[in-house]
């Protein structure tokens, strides 16, 4: 018999347990969300105990991309804290591990960003958003002592490059047909290559003082 956790750090060992659990499952499995049957019995726990800590399957999926998204943030955070002066270079090899480390977070964004438009009660959404942007701030005032122009807006413009340039090269049936036949070029689809040279440019050009 399953034994309810009771106290805050038994509660959150077990929700931690549950996203462990979802992650694995999408990882082995990639082209399908896996359901909350599934979850629970990877994670060891009945199918009501996740509907304990996640009100649907894609609220569970909602806080594995914020798990990421708090990853990436303290991974940027604590490099900028340190003494060393960092450059765009150290910037940009933090984001290729992270890519690296984390091979669901780009179709788990792109998931998510539906999800919240139809399946996510607004103010779950919004609880969401809050979270984000506080995280994204103190990671901009982080970056500050390093990069002195840059700004929130620099972050998001360069979020919303690494998602779309993935939409654009990710590999499917669809694009390899294209490839097949000419209409794209075969030689487009190294992402990380692609998407450091576009980050380079966006960053040079946000970050260089303009002339008098």
């Amino acid at each position: 018999m399953q034994i309810r956790a009771t106290n805050p750090e038994d509660k959150e060992q077990r929700r931690e347990a549950i996203l462990d659990a979802a992650e694995q499952q999408w990882l082995a499995q990639p082209e399908r969300i896996t359901n909350v049957a599934e979850i629970a019995a990877a994670a060891g726990v009945a199918k009501g105990t996740v509907y304990l800590y996640f009100r649907s399957k894609e609220e569970l999926f909602l806080a594995i991309h914020e798990r990421h998204v708090t990853e990436f943030f303290n991974r940027v955070a604590q490099r900028a804290l340190q003494d060393t002066p960092m450059v765009m270079g150290d910037m940009f090899a933090i984001k290729r591990q992270f890519l690296l480390d984390t091979p669901i977070f780009l179709p788990l964004a792109t998931q998510c960003h539906g999800m919240m438009e139809k399946h996510i009660p607004l103010e779950v959404g919004y609880a969401f958003e809050e979270r984000t942007y506080a995280r994204l701030n103190t990671t901009v005032t982080a970056l500050q002592r390093h990069f002195p122009l840059i700004n929130q807006a620099l972050m998001l413009q360069s979020y919303a490059l690494i998602l779309g340039l993935w939409q654009l090269l990710r590999p499917t049936p669809l694009k390899e047909l294209m490839k097949e036949r000419s209409l794209i070029c075969a030689c487009t689809n190294d992402y990380l290559l692609m998407l450091e040279n576009a980050l380079t440019a966006l960053w040079r050009g946000a970050l260089t003082p303009e002339n008098p």
